[in-house]
């Protein structure tokens, strides 16, 4: 017989354990404990010394119904099931005495986890928020003084692409960068979180399982147990890949509007004076009539005040304000029918233009800015081409990751952009022709801009050349 203050010790323990977990996690821990157990016993052979001396309908294998707790009902009642699944179910039943256990219907699995029940009044219990933890969108996570995962919530398997299994135990560098480790940041983190505070909204860079890199917000604060003593860190970190994009793009625009306003504004107070230049040289050539190297001096003049006229009408395409004129067109379609119109250009030019586009497609588009953003690429292509053809591959398709979005890629056979300057080829002004104004990808990307949408310069292709995606907004489907 148990020692007679072991029901008064067992009670203390059940009430700590109630107001931590809530009294339906208890019982559901209790239960599944017992079965647990019941079911191992019941795989046991005969000489086991844990196999019990009874038989599994035995009812009375609580040791004192009248001392005891309502844990040690559930366990007990989780063994008799465990050991013996075909009695049915036992059900606790409290009573005058203690707890009876009382046959039901057939066994069934226990859910994976209690179901959240609201306490009548007070605060959640320790495992009720642990469940709100585990449905934050943000990524929750505790690193223990060794530096090593010890919890790791829903939210940050979607954010990172690892379950919790494989998670839990890795050190603490398993969603950094390679060049953020080799730069120390997790030693300044770790340094910046012991200050008052803790470290908040540190913006970063993580890497998720499948490689992909993603901008995150930090915020890591040291955490105490209940004598003061530091135990680790609580780190919540935010995805932050889109807003930040956004933010750029905002800047972006900013900036290519006020480098438009000036570009229009130059454009005007030149092109005024070359077209008095250009008149005044076709007035001295009428005059003069001029003969041999004299003729060609005159000719080289002539073609330069000529590009000059390109520069500045370039320059005011760029400054001048884009009004789209939107409507829906079927992507598909709408690039069969562009590149019907301008084959015979584009056999002249020796362009070989190729369209792949499922059916019913359809994005929020102006086709005359659309016409012209696929021109200038084309004409990139074609002048970054060192082959006597150029090929462009036109590839249409849903998304990326919205329905409320369509993408378009172009792609060329050429010799790629290099590395060193794949992040200004969209940059106003940056070519690397001695001929060129550096206006027509930023020129594209502005009228993009304008149809609501982005033009970016894509990872270079396993096939070569350069790779541009054209983002539109999908037609509403209810148009």
């Amino acid at each position: 017989m148990p020692h007679p203050v072991w029901p008064a010790w067992m009670a203390r323990l059940e009430d700590e354990l109630e107001s931590a977990l809530g009294l339906h996690a208890l019982r559901w821990m209790g239960r599944r404990a017992g079965r647990r157990l019941g079911a191992e016993l019941r795989e046991a052979p005969p000489e086991d010394p844990r196999r019990p001396p009874f038989p599994a309908t035995h009812q009375g294998l609580l040791p004192d119904p009248a001392r005891s707790s309502r844990l040690l009902a559930e366990f007990c009642a989780g063994l008799l099931e465990g050991l013996d699944p075909e009695g049915g179910v036992r059900r606790v039943r409290p009573t005058a005495e203690g707890h009876t256990l009382t046959a039901g219907g057939p066994v069934q699995a226990l859910p994976e986890a209690p179901d959240f029940h609201l306490p009548e009044d007070g605060p959640l219990s320790s495992y009720q928020i642990a469940q709100l933890v585990d449905l934050s969108e943000d990524a929750i996570l505790f690193v223990d003084r060794e530096r090593r995962f010890r919890a790791w919530n829903r939210g940050a398997e979607r954010m990172f692409g690892y379950r919790a299994e494989e998670a839990l135990g890795r050190y603490y560098d398993l969603v950094v960068p390679e060049d953020l480790r080799q730069a120390g940041e997790l030693d300044e983190i770790h340094e910046r979180s012991h200050q008052p505070g803790g470290l908040r909204n540190y913006r970063t860079r993580r890497v998720r399982k499948d490689g992909r890199e993603i901008l995150v917000s930090l915020t890591r604060t040291e955490v105490r147990n209940r004598q003061g003593q530091p135990v680790g860190f609580g780190v919540i970190l935010r995805d932050v890949t889109e807003e930040e994009r956004l933010r750029q793009e905002l800047e972006t625009a900013r900036q290519l509007a006020r480098v438009g306003e000036l570009a229009s504004q130059v454009a005007h107070e030149v092109r005024n004076p070359l077209a008095g230049i250009h008149g005044a040289l076709q007035i001295l050539r009428r005059r003069l009539r001029p003969q041999g190297e004299d003729l060609q001096v005159f000719e080289d003049i002539a073609s330069e005040i000529e590009r000059l006229d390109h520069i500045v009408t370039d320059l005011l395409r760029f400054g001048r304000p884009v009004q789209p004129d939107l409507r829906d067109l079927d992507l598909g379609a709408w690039l069969e029918d562009w590149r019907r119109r301008h084959e015979e250009e584009f056999r002249d030019r020796r362009i070989r233009v190729q369209v792949e586009a499922p059916p019913g497609l359809s994005v929020r588009a102006d086709p005359l800015l659309l016409e012209q953003v696929l021109r200038n690429l084309a004409e990139n292509a074609r002048e970054a081409q060192e082959r006597e053809e150029c090929r462009l591959h036109l590839r249409a398709r849903p998304g990326p990751g919205s329905p409320s979005r369509a993408c378009l890629e172009v792609r060329d056979d050429g010799p790629g952009i290099p590395p060193e300057i794949r992040g200004r080829v969209l940059e106003p002004f940056f070519t690397t022709r001695s001929q060129g104004s550096g206006l027509g990808l930023a020129i594209c990307r502005r009228l993009a801009t304008a149809m609501g949408g982005l033009l970016e310069l894509a990872a270079p292709p396993p096939e070569g050349g350069a790779l541009f995606r054209l983002v539109l907004p999908a037609a509403d489907p209810q148009t």
